[in-house]
């Protein structure tokens, strides 16, 4: 047992990959036993307001704390073999890059709350939906809006992760992030956004952004924040 704990310790970012391996096993688990969590689990607008709404009648009660739960469970959850694979993908890619910069735990917060916003985000854009936002593409984008702002205003090393063949400049990736945010506002703004949560990649993506700027306004360089954590 002490032995494998020690292994364990060995694996990087290891708070990135139990987020990985949660989606993992709960996509594997649904689709093994041909279970649904979408529906008590994924974030759907119309419920949301109403958990929102019963503060006003019934106080903080649990229909509350469901309600705001609900906007972090389903970065876990995942539609069919393709979502999962492309959500981890990038956010294996994103998420290493970023927990190097900034350390283990800010990346597994970061992406958690980024999804959160991006969840939120598009509650707001699609009120009265019923149907369940699900999947980590909020998170990913949050984690991409990190590295853009990481990335304007810091020296940052040319990142070397999979699936890259070989190192880049940091550039490529800005670019790589700027064009998907442009394609999901393009996608918003002409309403061919049916079946993809693009409100929550701009969410995630604008938290994430603005996480970076922020931090980037005190800390003027990678070294300064390693100084100060």
């Amino acid at each position: 047992m002490k032995s494998f704990l020690n292994q364990l310790r060995l694996v990087p970012h290891r708070p990135l990959v139990a987020v990985m391996v949660a989606c993992g096993l709960i996509f594997l688990i649904q689709d093994i036993f041909d279970l649904r969590f979408s529906s008590d689990f994924g974030a759907v607008p119309l419920e949301f307001r109403k958990g929102l709404a019963s503060v006003s009648t019934n106080g903080v009660t649990t229909e509350l704390f469901s309600a705001v739960a609900r906007l972090f469970t389903p970065i876990f959850l995942h539609g069919g073999p393709g979502h999962i694979v492309g959500n981890m993908v990038f956010l294996w890619a994103f998420g290493s890059l970023v927990s190097r910069l900034l350390g283990n735990w800010w990346a597994l917060v970061l992406c958690l709350l980024s999804g959160a916003v991006g969840n939120l985000t598009q509650i707001y854009m699609s009120p009265n939906s019923m149907v369940p936002i699900i999947g980590a593409s909020g998170s990913v984008a949050g984690l991409e809006g990190v590295y853009f702002g990481l990335a304007l205003r810091w020296a940052l090393p040319w990142p070397d992760v999979f699936p890259l063949a070989h190192p880049i400049p940091p550039g490529q990736l800005v670019l790589y992030a700027l064009v998907g945010i442009a394609f999901d506002i393009y996608s918003v703004a002409t309403e061919t956004a049916a079946g993809v949560a693009y409100g929550a990649h701009i969410g995630g993506f604008a938290s994430g952004l603005l996480f970076a700027l922020l931090l980037t306004s005190v800390y003027g360089s990678a070294e300064m924040w390693n100084r100060k954590r």
